[in-house]
């Protein structure tokens, strides 16, 4: 009589992963925390303030966004809109400071204008302050 064959089960092999499986956790334990660290510390501007000089005729745009390395995490964007039309884009490719700085655009404004811009971070995120004339 032929004995009859089971297939072997090997008590020490239960849950373990193999082949395709665990090249993929592998090559995600890799690369997963190389890719946290650009977008971990990346975060849209902490403050924008918004004013605005009559006699000038000038928008100041005073932004607080903190960056160990204003060449690489800056604000790379503001636009501005006068009662909802765009007014004017500047892009930038790095920013003045560390932390607090203001950008001066030159606008003319007349009574109950309302401007809003937006100021946009290189990396992540973005802020949107208004401004309403009386």
């Amino acid at each position: 009589m032929i004995p009859e064959e089971r297939p072997r089960k090997n008590p020490r092999g239960r849950g373990r992963l193999h082949g395709g499986a665990l090249a993929v956790c592998i090559l995600m334990t890799v690369l997963l925390p190389a890719l946290l660290p650009a977008t971990g510390a990346a975060h849209p501007p902490k403050e924008v303030v918004l004013s605005y000089d009559r006699t000038k005729q000038t928008l100041e745009v005073r932004i607080t966004h903190t960056s160990k390395d204003p060449s690489s995490h800056y604000i790379k964007r503001i636009e501005i809109k006068k009662n909802g039309k765009a007014s004017g884009i500047t892009e930038y490719r790095s920013q003045p400071g560390q932390a607090t700085f203001a950008y001066v655009y030159p606008l003319e404004i007349g009574p109950a204008d309302v401007l809003e811009v937006t100021v946009t971070c290189s990396i992540f995120g973005s802020k949107t302050e208004k401004l309403t004339l009386p």
